[in-house]
């Protein structure tokens, strides 16, 4: 016979599992260092398109690397990052009845990010977007004309998700930006973007 007995109803369950995955976050918040700094690099994707223009393109492998400083707010899974680029991304640009060439674009890039995060022990899963600030510091678009002058500055967004191990970061993102040309169009670029990171602290 048994002297004492607790029934466990369906909204007792669902109320423990929040309890243990808040306190979980709350951890690996308290885990969590105010600053961090890193290191990142990415793979993936890009292609260039032309307003204006009935230019067909095709993707091409880009590149980027450099360095990341991420704010963690205290208690709250918020954060703030902002990164130092050196990005190389391309497309293959194809025109009617002639043959097809590579537009290849260098820039510096300042990604300002927001995220929030939900942390299960020294895992953190993440989603983020901000703005980008893009400098292009060397561009092959006197191949394609002399009559084609590229503005330099111009700003994009980027939006993803990521997964944070210890000191490690994974990223997957898209990006999108665009800069003015001397004709009044614009040449909008688009990346998907694998990259990978390491907190040096």
């Amino acid at each position: 016979m048994h002297l004492f007995s607790i029934k466990i109803t369906n909204k007792m369950k669902k109320l423990l599992l929040i309890v243990t995955i808040l306190t979980l976050q709350f951890t690996a918040q308290a885990q969590d260092k105010i600053i961090n700094f890193g290191v990142k690099g990415s793979m993936g994707m890009s292609d260039f398109s032309l307003s204006n223009s009935d230019i067909s393109t095709q993707s091409r492998q880009s590149w980027e690397g450099g360095i990341m400083l991420r704010a963690n707010l205290p208690v709250l899974p918020i954060y703030a990052q902002i990164e130092g680029l050196y990005t190389n991304a391309g497309s293959t640009l194809s025109y009617p009845s002639q043959a097809s060439q590579e537009l290849i674009i260098n820039r510096v890039e300042v990604p300002i990010i927001l995220g929030a995060k939900i942390g299960l022990g020294e895992i953190s899963a993440r989603a983020f977007g901000g703005i980008v600030a893009q400098q292009t510091v060397k561009d092959n678009l006197s191949d394609f004309g002399n009559d084609i002058e590229l503005e330099k500055f111009g700003w994009g967004w980027q939006a993803g998700v990521g997964v944070d191990y210890k000191k490690f970061t994974v990223d997957l993102k898209y990006q999108k930006g665009a800069n003015i040309v001397s004709n009044g169009g614009s040449i909008e670029s688009n990346q998907y973007m694998l990259s990978v990171g390491y907190f040096i602290w």
